[in-house]
């Protein structure tokens, strides 16, 4: 069952994740892919992640889960939708366009750094580079000039609950006397 031409999947990419994601395909390119998110818990439509096509193994959309998965987001009321933007001709200009709109960006560089992320905004850029303002985990921004090349991002993440709040405290923050 599809929801308004969106497809449910199962995504694998053996190179960088132990276990497979599941998520509606929202926006494609011959680079790039764009999925809505679904929680572990099957509970929400939990922002959407940009993928480097390259990185995929493999895209399913028969698969052992996706009656309890679909049936469990149609019980809950829940449907999925495009993001508000879409910029799928590079990565860079992916990241342009969230910021843009979102506000936050969670960047992946799991070719060099498998276990760490990036959560910030673009602040300084270049043709290949570019440089974050951080937001880290308490939700407070922090100035780095260390430059990262765009070639290394392999995934972004936006519009998912953990970068809503974080952005929101930070704002808060930034209005308050603190």
């Amino acid at each position: 069952m599809a929801h308004e031409g969106f497809r449910l999947l199962r995504l694998r990419r053996d190179r960088f994740d132990d276990s497979p994601w599941y998520g509606y395909m929202v926006s494609e390119s011959d680079e790039l892919l764009v999925l809505q998110v679904v929680s572990d818990r099957y509970d929400l439509l939990d922002g959407y992640r940009v993928l480097r096509r390259g990185d995929v193994d493999s895209l399913e959309e028969t698969f052992e889960r996706a009656d309890l998965i679909e049936r469990a987001l149609r019980l809950k009321g829940l449907r999925p939708s495009a993001p508000k933007v879409i910029a799928l001709t590079s990565m860079r200009a992916m990241m342009e366009a969230i910021q843009c709109e979102y506000g936050l960006l969670t960047i992946q560089r799991e070719e060099v750094t498998s276990d760490e992320c990036e959560i910030g905004q673009v602040r300084i850029s270049s043709e290949d580079t570019y440089v974050l303002r951080w937001l880290g985990p308490e939700a407070r921004w922090e100035v780095d000039d260390r430059p990262f090349r765009y070639r290394d991002v392999t995934r972004l993440e936006f519009g998912g609950e953990y970068e809503r709040t974080l952005l929101m405290v930070a704002k808060e923050r930034e209005g308050s006397t603190e």
